[in-house]
């Protein structure tokens, strides 16, 4: 009896913590990190298309230029944690990097899955959604990217954003394709004399150099809780520049940040943060 009046308890507590949350996050958007990737391989079409099957905003990806430059999503610099195979994207062609199994080092049930092509990723677009798509090499990727963007018109300025933390990249790309929104990426860390960075006037001196739409910065860590505060989120935004954070897998601390607010919260369980905050549709498989 006292066991069952203790789960009644804790089942009681956990609901008047989900409407707590859910009544300060109520314009929150989530974007899956690289995919829904706590439950499938990360930058791959299985995690992907998991997002947009559970119903989240959004998903971000990585991408590399290639050896025979073509376009492809992955994070890290090397194939080797999450392809088993050492060397840089830009040491294969694309055709190489798609014989190999993405998949297996998430789990069985994922074997044979492939590193896809950036082009493949966009054919997800849909009104009312938004893929991110991080740049993580430099300026030589620019003209190749043009062209596939051009190629696929589901790829519109209204469903993909750019994020980037090479200043040169995004002033670049502010430039080239002008019609599509760019968030500066930033890390937060605090220096050896105690002071945090970035300020918000460094913020919004990188925003304003680059032409930047808006800051995509880091929220976990404690430096950047620290840091993000409200008159912090207040001078960027009334500056007129967007505010969004990577990467939060608590719900606790992503409502905190809607409440300062913060515009999209990059998670690797955006269904999972969507159910708990704002009663959508959860994790499911």
């Amino acid at each position: 009896m006292v066991k069952s009046k203790n789960s009644a308890a804790l089942a009681a507590i956990f609901v008047f913590m989900s409407f707590s949350l859910q009544a300060n996050v109520s314009g929150m958007r989530f974007i899956s990190h690289r995919g829904e990737s706590r439950d499938a391989p990360e930058n791959t079409m299985a995690a992907f298309r998991l997002s947009r099957e559970r119903g989240v905003f959004g998903f971000e990806c990585d991408v590399y230029l290639t050896a025979d430059n073509e376009i492809i999503c992955l994070h890290d610099q090397t194939l080797e944690r999450t392809a088993g195979v050492s060397g840089k994207p830009s040491d294969f062609t694309l055709a190489e990097i798609k014989k190999l199994d993405a998949g297996s080092w998430k789990g069985q049930q994922f074997a044979g899955e492939r590193i896809p092509a950036l082009a493949e990723t966009l054919a997800l677009a849909q009104d009312g959604k938004e893929i991110y798509v991080e740049i993580k090499c430099g300026t030589p990727i620019i003209p190749r990217l043009i062209e596939v963007m051009a190629a696929e018109p589901k790829a519109t300025p209204e469903r993909v954003v750019f994020i980037c933390f090479n200043r040169e990249v995004v002033a670049a790309l502010r430039q080239q394709l002008p019609a599509y929104r760019v968030y500066w990426l930033s890390g937060v860390k605090q220096k050896e004399d105690g002071s945090l960075s970035p300020s918000a006037q460094d913020v919004l001196a990188v925003l304003k150099k680059t032409g930047a739409h808006g800051i995509d910065i880091q929220g976990h860590g404690a430096a950047a809780q620290k840091l993000i505060d409200k008159d912090f989120v207040k001078t960027i935004k009334d500056a007129g520049f967007s505010f969004h954070v990577w990467t939060i897998n608590d719900a606790a601390r992503a409502a905190e940040l809607a409440a300062l607010g913060a515009e999209t919260v990059t998670t690797d369980c955006g269904a999972e943060l969507n159910q708990v905050l704002q009663g959508g549709p959860g994790r499911r498989r």
